[in-house]
């Protein structure tokens, strides 16, 4: 569902991403872990194309990312985003910031959207919540929104850039519960987080990347009971004896 081949990253001097390498099946869910710096926020977000690569190939259920224009948009409708920051518009109700996308982009019609942006805010559990501003919601809660709104475009991928990282430690699990259940439905997904209860939980595979490189790539109990690499183990015996 995902494929990168040789794709390389710079910002100036800084060499950002190298060589990068990787498959994702439909249906897998992939944790890409590693310390701040390491390039992974930047692979998430060269998969749709929201950072341009320098070289390498990134194509997502066999088609190869255009550069730009319409068959870009197309391909991104296909790829599901959620940020840290949950960048919903403020001026506009929470199911109007779920329907937004299938409207104007899927070209739905109003009350077709609605009943599927209402089906979607109850997946997530705050329906109730449905004619608020985001500016009235709790940062968990308009995480829930953001997660809503990407499926609404009912999309192929998923893609998670920390998404728990802005979030007071109360609202972390309830959007990593919203997660988990998308992920036990077969969802495509690259979960970028620190969050290792999740990633041993919910991910099939895990992704350990370093200086830009990705220095190991395991099955979740295989990586969190036997790394290979020294660099994971340092990074894990950091964090899980914290």
């Amino acid at each position: 569902m995902i494929r990168m081949s040789g794709v390389h990253k710079h910002f100036g001097d800084l060499h950002v991403l190298k060589n990068i390498n990787l498959q994702v099946p439909a249906g897998q869910v992939l944790v890409v872990l590693g310390p701040s710096g390491s390039g992974k926020s930047t692979l998430c977000r060269t998969i749709n194309r929201l950072e341009p690569v320098d070289s390498g190939t990134i194509a997502i259920d066999g088609i190869p990312l255009p550069a730009e224009g319409r068959a870009l948009a197309r391909l991104r409708a296909d790829v599901g985003m959620v940020f840290q920051s949950f960048n919903l518009f403020a001026h506009k109700t929470i199911l109007e910031n779920v329907t937004l996308g299938p409207i104007k982009v899927r070209g739905i019609n109003k009350k077709a959207a609605d009943e599927l942006g209402v089906a979607l805010l109850e997946r997530v559990g705050i329906a109730s919540q449905q004619s608020k501003l985001p500016a009235q919601l709790s940062g968990g809660q308009q995480q829930r929104v953001a997660i809503a709104r990407a499926l609404a475009m009912r999309p192929k991928v998923m893609l998670f850039d920390e998404p728990t990282s802005a979030l007071d430690p109360e609202m972390v699990g309830e959007v990593l519960d919203v997660m988990t259940s998308l992920a036990r439905e077969g969802m495509t997904m690259l979960v970028v987080t620190h969050e290792m209860g999740f990633a041993r939980r919910a991910a099939d595979r895990v992704v350990f990347m370093a200086d830009g490189e990705i220095v190991e790539d395991a099955a979740t109990d295989d990586f969190f009971t036997a790394p290979k690499s020294r660099r994971a183990r340092d990074f894990l015996s950091k964090i899980l004896t914290h």
